[in-house]
């Protein structure tokens, strides 16, 4: 078992939409990549071209009928169609350069991993888990975004081609799923890695008794070294994702947004239910963005809490009370204390500790559980202005 394995659900759901991303298991990349990247540009020129096509006849339309509707109601629509517009490209964009340019810096990462061991195989089998329940998400999208696509336009009295055209189109939201749930796999990866690394020194701690000051030694420079080796795959995520991560995130806070104006209007003739759920859903892929980033940094630290409890100087110095000579005695004890006991164990601890994770959205913004208050603060000032407008009762 290796990160080949473990990977696999999303790397070929990935290649199946168009995002190649190089195998952790073969340094020769697959014969069928220059189709799967072609097949992906394909797309994405292709979605250009729609949008193109849309903007140029439906927004002359919504200028006829600015008149018949309100200011804010008008500038709703225009957001809300843009807004889907730069989703949709922004999010295919991203995912095809990070696949090309990023993503194997982060591949290098994972193979230098497994050539070192530093996962059994049950670590490997919870790595697939984490996949497996990704893309059964995203075929569970999959199927809600054909029924319902189905649904609304096949009554429509309109030409074949049309109607597939049509029904295509709205499959464009995957990737901004897929986008997200493919982040959301290797950011939780990565913070089992940390707590996988905790667990190892809580092991070594509950055995302790059976290492002399050598293997103590050892095992502190084992740690320092994995958790540096994991520090750097939280950078080469951060640099594949960090775009998708702000153009994800602006989304998610302009449709939740724009879905709350829906609500609020009152309409007879709106769904409110099927709004209700569009704002519950576009509410939890936003907490699922800042929630991974966060757990990242939580399992960093809490491998820091567990270097904390050992205690190395009284640990080792119990093999060596029964040592005859008093001498030796106090000379073990000021060697054991600057090499194993103190220092060493100290500077490790700190520098864990300035050196934790984060992602961040191009560098504009860190990605955390802290960008929840913004965005509820935000919205609450919006429905304050709402509620405000003058011409709120009649939009």
């Amino acid at each position: 078992m290796d990160f080949q394995w473990s990977l696999q659900p999303m790397l070929k759901w990935m290649r199946c939409i168009g995002i190649y991303l190089e195998s952790p298991g073969s340094v020769i990349g697959s014969p069928f990549r220059i189709w799967i990247i072609a097949f992906g540009l394909v797309v994405f020129f292709v979605n250009i071209c729609r949008n193109a096509i849309f903007i140029g006849e439906y927004f002359p339309k919504l200028d006829n009928s600015s008149s018949e509707m309100s200011t804010p109601v008008l500038w709703n629509t225009v957001i809300s169609m843009s807004n889907y517009l730069f989703v949709t490209t922004g999010s295919q964009l991203s995912l095809i350069v990070g696949s090309i340019s990023r993503w194997p810096g982060l591949i290098q990462i994972l193979r230098q991993m497994e050539k070192e061991h530093f996962f059994e195989a049950k670590h490997y089998r919870r790595f697939r888990r984490i996949c497996i329940s990704a893309l059964a998400f995203l075929i569970t999208v999959l199927v809600v975004i054909a029924i319902v696509g189905t649904l609304i336009i096949l009554p429509i009295d309109m030409p074949i081609v049309t109607k597939v055209s049509e029904l295509l189109y709205p499959t464009l939201v995957l990737y901004v799923f897929s986008g997200a749930a493919m982040f959301s796999c290797v950011g939780w990866i990565t913070s089992d890695m940390f707590m996988i690394l905790a667990e190892k020194v809580t092991q070594q701690l509950n055995k302790s008794c059976k290492f002399n000051q050598t293997d103590w030694s050892r095992r502190l420079d084992s740690w320092r070294h994995q958790h540096y080796t994991m520090l750097q795959l939280v950078d080469k995520i951060n640099n594949c994702y960090s775009g998708l991560l702000l153009v994800l995130i602006a989304s998610s806070f302009v449709m939740m947004i724009n879905t709350s104006f829906l609500i609020m209007r009152r309409d007879l003739n709106l769904n409110i239910l099927l709004h209700l759920s569009i704002l519950i859903i576009e509410f939890g892929h936003f907490a699922m963005l800042i929630y991974v980033p966060h757990r990242i940094r939580e399992s960093a630290i809490c491998f820091t809490k567990t270097l904390r409890c050992l205690d190395l100087d009284n640990q080792i110095l119990q093999e060596k009370v029964f040592l005859k000579s008093i001498f030796r005695f106090i000379f073990l004890i000021s060697v054991l204390y600057k090499y194993v006991g103190g220092e060493q164990l100290n500077f490790f601890i700190v520098d864990a500790l300035d050196s934790l994770p984060k992602i961040t959205a191009l560098g504009l913004f860190d990605v955390n559980l802290h960008l929840a208050p913004s965005v509820i603060s935000c919205w609450i000032l919006f429905y304050l202005f709402v509620f405000n407008f003058p011409c709120f009762p009649s939009i």
